[in-house]
């Protein structure tokens, strides 16, 4: 794929195609994404990738951001499917719990079911951009965000993947 960093000037010089395939994941899954970000270059540091970024982003349609935002995973569902023995995961949606490793029979339901409801009430997966963060706080945050309505929500969303999207950019320039 590409080298695990690279410097603002390979990134400068990267042919289109493989700029896009490169930032393409940036926002989940979406080369547009990374077509919407090309026309920016050439970039001066991180700090201007990540303001095209959110450029990209604040300039999509309401739908068209609801359609990023069904792109994500479904990281709390999984998590409170996941055996005790499988609780700690790396990914952009860290989610730890920090009393303890394994989560009980009553915290995987109740995150099962918080989950759930609000896939159904907003239309795509609750997005949470945190590390080390324990189960009653992700919990206590998805009842709070529950309260949003559609827009609301959306605006919430986007900003954790803007904070998704810059970890992403750091893990790939230097």
């Amino acid at each position: 794929m590409w080298a695990p960093f690279l410097s603002i000037h390979e990134v400068n010089n990267l042919e289109s195609d493989r700029f896009i395939k490169i930032f393409g994941n940036i926002v989940e899954h979406c080369l547009a994404a990374g077509i919407g970000i090309l026309k920016h270059r050439p970039f001066g540091s991180v700090d201007d990738i990540e303001a095209a970024i959110e450029t990209y982003l604040d300039g999509l349609r309401w739908q068209e951001k609801e359609k990023i935002l069904q792109l994500y995973p479904d990281s709390v569902s999984r998590l409170a499917s996941f055996s005790n023995s499988m609780l700690e995961f790396n990914t952009h949606q860290k989610i730890v719990n920090n009393t303890s490793t394994s989560l009980r029979f009553e915290e995987k339901k109740r995150l099962r079911q918080l989950s759930k409801n609000y896939k159904e009430r907003q239309g795509f997966p609750f997005i949470y951009c945190s590390k080390d963060e324990d189960i009653d706080r992700i919990c206590s945050e998805i009842e709070s965000r529950l309260q949003n309505d559609k827009q609301k929500e959306i605006e919430v969303s986007l900003k954790e993947v803007k904070k998704i999207c810059r970890q992403r950019i750091h893990e790939i320039v230097k």
